[in-house]
């Protein structure tokens, strides 16, 4: 039979490789999803683009609408904006040309480094691969923009 002090030795080794079992899974966990202030800055950079899609797919559903007589603003203090979802910040719209503009927003993280930069085969998906920092986006205006990620 075990004496008392083999059983309390196994019981406390035992608690420590649980506890450090227990600290390893949180931090793979950490590095495989990234900690909440990281998934907190790719939902807003997902957000971001969800606006800018959103700006440019209004753009075009006027084209669409207005067909021939459409021509780009100058500015899109006409349309109903969208701001950034953290800095309240309007996006950047530049005109290019007759049907040709830029949507720019700032990004806090690079989608190679997450779940975006898995669809390198869907072009689609390839538009809307970002930097960290600010991006624009360029769109034709008669082509409808797709959001996919």
């Amino acid at each position: 039979m075990a004496s008392v002090s083999e059983s309390q030795a196994f019981d406390r080794a035992f608690a420590a490789v649980a506890t450090v079992a227990v600290g390893l899974a949180i931090a793979a966990g950490f590095w495989v999803i990234g900690t909440p202030g990281r998934q907190r800055e790719i939902a807003a950079d997902r957000q971001r683009l969800q606006d800018v899609a959103s700006i440019a797919q209004r753009l075009h559903d006027q084209y669409v609408a207005d067909n021939d007589s459409f021509e780009l603003p100058a500015t899109l203090d006409a349309i109903e904006l969208r701001n950034d979802p953290l800095t309240n910040q309007p996006y950047e719209y530049e005109r290019l040309g007759d049907r040709d503009f830029n949507l720019c927003a700032t990004f806090d993280t690079d989608s190679s480094t997450h779940r975006l930069s898995g669809q390198e085969s869907n072009p689609d998906a390839q538009r809307w691969q970002h930097p960290e920092g600010r991006h624009c986006f360029e769109f034709d205006v008669t082509e409808y923009p797709t959001l996919v990620y």
